[in-house]
């Protein structure tokens, strides 16, 4: 009598390409610190009923959440999310210095209005980002994503002070971090 043995093999993982994980971190960007606008806006509109000083942990926890999902992302993808992890933290290490950069001024010159600059100066950096990729990959979709970065940012400088600078930058970065990370993600080409 013959005995068949029936045997599952695991499916091979791929490493994570580069694009799939710098989709990964800009689904996490776009999710993180969109929902970090919405919350300020809540805040300054009075919509969520919290006190202004709720402003001033919203950022912190934003940070502190993106990345402690980013090493979580690094550690599990490889040399390509390590390539990524590197370039995300260099952006996010960029947005802080230059908040550090407002508050300082804002301190010199008395004037804490100038700290509203501080958001909008992250859309300037994915619209130099994706200029970048752009140029390096011949790709002209992201070109788009980086006008419509500077179309965000314009668009809030014209509300600046008003809860609506919140809401555009979070509007904004759904489109230029948070749709293009998850078309990324799921092994798209932009």
């Amino acid at each position: 009598m013959t005995t068949a043995t029936l045997t599952f093999d695991a499916p091979v993982r791929r490493a994570a390409t580069v694009p799939v994980c710098a989709g990964r971190v800009l689904t996490l960007a776009g999710a993180v610190f969109g929902s970090a606008n919405l919350v300020q806006w809540g805040v300054v509109s009075g919509a969520l009923g919290w006190h202004p000083a709720a402003l001033a942990v919203t950022w912190p926890v934003a940070v502190a959440l993106f990345f402690t999902v980013l090493f979580r992302l690094r550690r599990s993808g490889g040399e390509a999310a390590r390539r990524v992890a590197g370039w995300s933290r260099l952006a996010i290490l960029s947005a802080v210095t230059i908040a550090l950069a407002f508050a300082g001024l804002s301190a010199a010159t008395g004037d804490w209005s100038l700290m509203r600059w501080a958001a909008g100066s992250s859309l300037a950096l994915y619209a130099v980002a994706w200029s970048v990729a752009g140029i390096q990959t011949a790709r002209p979709n992201m070109g788009i994503l980086a006008m419509l970065a500077l179309a965000g940012l314009a668009a809030m400088a014209l509300r600046l002070g008003t809860p609506d600078q919140y809401l555009i930058q979070a509007a904004t970065l759904g489109l230029v971090a948070l749709l293009p990370g998850l078309w990324l993600a799921f092994g798209r080409r932009l």
